[in-house]
């Protein structure tokens, strides 16, 4: 029953149009003050439920369009993108959504594009062009996705200057005939399955381990890059050393050690997505979002030494 359970579970994998949750990652979860509910408010089906300090996605009413994932501040929301991000790289930077018609590498709705797969690909080919079919009638992702894929492209030139053209039709190229109608039906089921494999980015370049997939295609897109500009944090005078930003980083950027007496507050830079949750929850409210500079992208920086005023409590 072993291989007849595996192929199931692959099998409801492949079908389920739920993005993976990872509770650790969530704002919600982590307490962070003043909460989060960007994926609620991003979610044109009404999938998406805030419940018991954590995200809930209902399985009937999500359709997989994957607004919700770009717009999570913690990376909580995430599909495989591996199978993405090889797509882009089949197509050059040119992808098209299913309801788009025409030839070319297809993905279910551009809703799924994230700034890392938009930078890194840009940091490949220059300028990447999505074809949207008519998104005000579609009932996949609906009339946002436009708005959004300009929010997507903003947020990815953090990372490169990356050009993104967004038209309604047909990538630019042939018609499509018969052969490559057949094609593209292969192309799908080629998808299907890349959903089912292990998150990449492909193993071009050294990267930071132990992050999510799409902080790893930021890094990959800014190494390309002759300037970026990563979120990053500063603290300020005042602070007390307390654990709380630590607790509320939902990717573990900000850390806290002991150094004798001392206690010292440290950033991995290239694990920060700049969402704010420790500016809004620290109690002293020494801490500021900065940008940092290429140089420091990859590094470890300490924010902030220290004695406690606590330490002889």
């Amino acid at each position: 029953m072993g291989l007849l359970d595996n192929l199931l579970n692959a099998f409801l994998k492949a079908t389920d149009p739920r993005p993976r949750y990872t509770e650790a990652r969530c704002l919600l979860y982590k307490n962070s003050v003043g909460g989060c509910d960007r994926c609620y408010g991003a979610c044109p089906k009404g999938a998406v439920r805030l419940e018991g300090w954590r995200v809930e996605l209902d399985e009937v009413l999500c359709t997989g369009c994957g607004l919700c994932t770009g717009v999570c501040p913690g990376i909580a929301l995430e599909y495989p993108l591996g199978g993405l991000q090889e797509a882009l790289i089949r197509g050059k930077g040119q992808i098209r959504c299913s309801k788009a018609e025409g030839k070319g590498e297809e993905v279910l709705c551009l809703g799924r594009l994230t700034p890392g797969l938009l930078a890194e690909a840009g940091s490949r080919f220059g300028k990447v062009v999505l074809a949207r079919g008519d998104c005000a009638s579609c009932k996949i992702g609906g009339p946002s996705v436009p708005e959004h894929l300009q929010r997507m492209a903003e947020e990815a030139r953090r990372y490169h200057p990356v050009e993104v053209e967004v038209i309604q039709g047909e990538l630019p190229g042939e018609k499509v005939g018969r052969r490559e109608l057949f094609q593209a039906l292969m192309g799908s089921a080629r998808r299907t399955a890349a959903d089912l494999v292990p998150e990449l980015p492909l193993p071009e370049e050294p990267e930071p381990k132990g992050l999510p997939a799409e902080l790893r295609l930021r890094f990959l897109a800014a190494s390309r890059a002759e300037a970026v500009r990563w979120p990053k944090i500063q603290v300020e005078e005042g602070c007390t050393l307390c654990p709380v930003c630590t607790n509320v980083c939902p990717t573990e950027a900000v850390y806290r050690v002991r150094e004798g007496e001392e206690y010292v507050l440290r950033l991995k830079v290239e694990a920060c997505t700049g969402c704010g949750a420790c500016v809004e929850s620290c109690p002293p409210q020494v801490i500021r979002l900065e940008e940092a500079p290429k140089a420091e992208v990859g590094e470890e920086l300490e924010l902030y030494r220290g004695k406690p005023p606590w330490y002889d409590l």
